[in-house]
């Protein structure tokens, strides 16, 4: 042994990494491995568990080879928000698990918007379908045979944990996000299970994100080549999870991340009721702390779709943003492919370039593809309360090229002062791990970028995100994503 680490676990909608990090902060090891996100109908996202398993055990496995065998003295894991793993009383899967993505349940958040005022305002965030309560009342009615079977709603980290443990439970962060949580109360809403027909008692217990949830269990500890018994953190949800690692607290600060979607986020001092709000209210992973989300679904997996689609590098994609005067030649590109949260609130939206014409060009496409999904982000600012943020961190490694950074900037109106920390959901897995195991928390390296302010460009942007915001209103929605499933055909 080369001496002593913590692992972090993250749980991504497409891969699992692992990270093992030093005493004193250093990166010791780091890998990853990938897994399907599965669409049996239009609007579905599943993925099999066992397949995220597989995934956690050659990562962490490899990130230990790379580590040079130090010994691993706690475990934290995180993973994305959202979503149902339903599994019997051994923490079996019965059916793969429903991704945050899954857009099925639609007709089943009809039973929260039916809720009395109160108890709708007691959960104090957006009715979205993927999340864990419609997506548990969907399983009821179309599987009900699953659903008779079943003995816990899982989200997608702690049925990791589970498999690490075999203990059933989930924390705040993530509970706060299922629809089945009263934020005011910091408890589960018992009240408004029974109300929209979902059993309480598939809930499982909460602990507290860095709160030992059980220890490693001999069968995970030889899959996994680590040594049984050693402590494994409740973890967080990636989201608060990477909130640790950046350090993020102060009400008066606004922070950007842009991967596959975007989060902008503000921590807050209290929850407060709120009936029909257009952003998020979640529990943090640190005690008595809770932060406010404006959510983007379409960021780089809307870039990534156009680049493909154009068959274009992501350098050619990124250089298109610059190569002509804002607004794409009157080109717009709605970048909705798979519907749409903050501030639309519509999983039936989709995405459309408008205002074509002769002079549009591939790189006028390109351009405004890259200016939509910047439009997307501000059309989300404008909608997290609070003031209007003069600077913004920046994180996440969907704004590493400078030019991308450069029309945020712009279109923002904001400086932005870059947050560079490697990993930093796994970096605030490892921290929790600290946590369980009462050890010191290791001193995380954050990198400061140099900062990037408007251009003379910036106020060109305006019209072309005015043009955004009418055509957000006028495009059609998407043909219905859920088809028919009889409880016949159901497991």
């Amino acid at each position: 042994m080369t001496g002593q680490a913590l692992l972090g676990m993250d749980l991504g909608t497409s891969g699992a990494k692992a990270i093992l990090l030093g005493a004193d902060g250093r990166l010791l090891g780091e890998a990853e491995a990938g897994y399907p996100v599965d669409s049996p109908h239009p609007g579905w996202a599943e993925t099999d568990p066992p397949a995220w398993w597989r995934a956690v055990v050659t990562a962490v496995r490899a990130a230990h080879d790379r580590a040079g065998g130090v010994d691993v003295a706690a475990v934290g894991v995180d993973g994305q928000m959202h979503g149902l793993v339903l599994t019997d009383a051994a923490g079996r899967p019965l059916r793969p698990a429903l991704l945050w993505a899954d857009a099925r349940a639609v007709g089943e958040t009809a039973a929260w918007r039916r809720l009395p005022e109160p108890r709708r305002a007691a959960l104090a965030n957006p009715i979205v379908p993927g999340m864990t309560g419609p997506l548990l009342r969907w399983v009821a009615r179309h599987e009900p045979r699953t659903y008779q079977r079943a003995r816990w709603a899982l989200l997608a980290k702690d049925w990791i944990r589970h498999r690490l443990t075999a203990t059933a439970a989930t924390d705040p962060s993530d509970a706060s996000a299922t629809l089945l949580w009263d934020l005011p109360a910091d408890r589960w809403a018992h009240d408004v299970a029974a109300e929209v027909g979902v059993e309480a008692e598939l809930l499982p217990p909460v602990v507290g994100s860095g709160d030992p949830a059980g220890t490693l269990r001999p069968d995970a500890a030889k899959a996994l080549g680590l040594r049984a018994g050693i402590p494994v953190a409740a973890g967080a949800a990636d989201t608060a999870a990477a909130l640790l690692a950046t350090g993020l607290a102060d009400p008066a600060e606004v922070q950007l991340s842009v991967g596959t979607g975007g989060q902008i986020v503000r921590p807050v001092p209290r929850p407060a009721p709120a009936s029909a709000p257009r952003t998020h209210l979640y529990r943090a992973a640190a005690p008595d702390r809770w932060y406010a989300m404006a959510a983007v679904q379409n960021a780089g997996l809307a870039l990534d779709w156009v680049r493909r689609t154009l068959q274009a590098s992501w350098s050619e994609l990124y250089g298109a943003a610059r190569a002509g005067p804002p607004g794409a030649l009157g080109v717009t590109f709605v970048p909705y492919l798979s519907g749409e949260r903050t501030p639309v609130l519509r999983s039936d939206a989709r995405g459309a370039w408008v205002g074509l014409g002769l002079a549009a060009d591939r790189t006028a496409l390109l351009q405004a593809a890259v200016e939509g999904v910047a439009f997307a982000l501000r059309h989300a600012l404008e909608a997290l309360p609070g003031p209007r943020p003069a600077q913004l961190r920046l994180a996440g490694g969907g704004t590493l090229d400078p030019r991308f950074r450069a029309l945020l900037a712009d279109v923002l109106h904001a400086e932005l002062r870059p947050v560079e920390v490697r990993s930093p959901s796994a970096v605030g897995a490892t921290l929790l791990a600290a946590r369980a195991a009462r050890l010191p928390p290791p001193a995380i390296p954050l990198g400061a970028g140099e900062p990037i302010g408007p251009s003379a460009r910036s106020a060109a942007y305006d019209p072309a995100f005015d043009r955004y915001v009418r055509l957000v209103h006028q495009i059609p929605a998407a043909a219905a994503v859920e088809p028919t499933v009889t409880p016949a055909a159901s497991a």
